[in-house]
């Protein structure tokens, strides 16, 4: 690994932490990176009291050189080979100097207020430790704006449901929302979270690694949870996200699939009371299906999806079971900081969560 540091970004401070760390993990995405990292850099929070990094998972497509040359502002991390989305970012994370560490998916364009709304979402109150954006999808009406980076005017977000999968919703207003345009949530959504550092060093890793990619934004957020914080929508704080459904039906497609629901299942797991994923377990195998519900797609193709989704349940379900003896030690771990010792996290479910 290799570390290219930048020569503006947080570097004006003197010594001092920056205010915030911006993570950028890419692979194979330099079609995405550049207009990323531009908007990241063009923001109403002043350069020099923030940095930007960007992970390079071993990309082969010249990503890390190629953001040496375009954005000298930006520190570079360039990996040995693909650590997958989790343990890309804690890598990232280990490198990062401030005090609030930002995780942003590439393939994405933030509006110049991104920043300072998700640093005021984050300080919102003590017990307040982490926040999701307002993420407008392809999908919605609003992402005709992304090419002016225009501030939205509804506000979205993703929330895991009774069911255990996660729903795309459109929220009330963002002036008809608390305080400022914030809303508690279990969920927090990978395309970007922010974190704040003090609680961030209360993990023994902000991503599961053993996940590799997918849910584990869901097991960061019920982590947090777990130790008795808080985390919020930053409804004022925009992204667009160039979100690609991949629909063809592939051996990569068949194990990206088994892997999401397995981590769902391992994510519930660590935080729950045997009884409480007991009763879980067969509620997400349920819902599991229904998920294909949620992104943007006609009729016809999600029942077809969601046929397709019955035996990828069933196959996730036997290798979660199989696997639940590696993932003990954390659990142990984290019940054994949780603030509630008792079964929190379905009586949370119940309240928030309507399938």
């Amino acid at each position: 690994m290799t570390d290219s540091e930048g020569t503006e970004s947080g570097q004006a401070l003197d010594g001092q932490r920056p205010c915030a760390t911006v993570i950028v993990l890419g692979y194979f995405g330099w079609h995405y990176i550049e207009e990323c990292l531009a908007s990241v850099l063009d923001q109403d929070v002043p350069l020099a009291e923030y940095e930007v990094l960007y992970v390079d998972n071993a990309s082969l497509d010249a990503s890390a050189p190629k953001v040496r040359e375009r954005f000298p502002q930006v520190r570079v991390l360039e990996l040995d080979r693909n650590y997958g989305f989790a343990e890309g970012n804690n890598k990232g994370y280990r490198e990062a100097r401030g005090d609030c560490i930002i995780f942003l998916n590439e393939d994405t364009v933030v509006n110049r207020g991104w920043l300072r709304e998700l640093l005021a979402a984050v300080d919102s109150a003590p017990d307040v430790a982490a926040a999701h954006a307002n993420i407008i999808q392809p999908w919605y009406p609003e992402f005709a704006g992304i090419g002016e980076r225009a501030d939205a005017q509804a506000a979205y977000t993703s929330e895991v449901n009774r069911l255990g999968y996660i729903q795309y919703k459109q929220l009330p207003s963002i002036e008809g929302l608390r305080g400022e345009g914030l809303r508690d949530t279990l969920f927090l959504h990978g395309v970007c979270i922010a974190l704040r550092r003090s609680v961030a060093e209360q993990f023994d890793y902000i991503f599961d690694p053993g996940f590799f990619a997918y849910a584990e934004d869901l097991d960061l957020g019920l982590r947090v949870r777990a130790l008795g914080y808080r985390s919020v929508i930053a409804s004022r704080a925009v992204v667009y996200h160039k979100h690609t459904l991949k629909t063809e039906l592939s051996w990569g497609t068949v194990v990206k699939t088994i892997r999401i629901i397995r981590n769902r299942y391992l994510a519930f797991y660590k935080v729950m009371a045997w009884w409480e994923f007991a009763l879980m377990a067969p509620m997400m195998s349920i819902g599991a299906p229904f998920n294909a519900s949620e992104f943007g797609l006609s009729r016809s193709r999600q029942l077809l999806y969601g046929l397709a989704l019955v035996p990828a349940t069933v196959a996730a379900l036997a290798v979660t079971l199989v696997q639940l003896p590696r993932y003990a030690a954390k659990r142990r771990s984290i019940r054994d900081r949780a603030a509630n010792q008792g079964a929190w996290c379905l009586r949370a479910l119940w309240r928030r969560g309507q399938p």
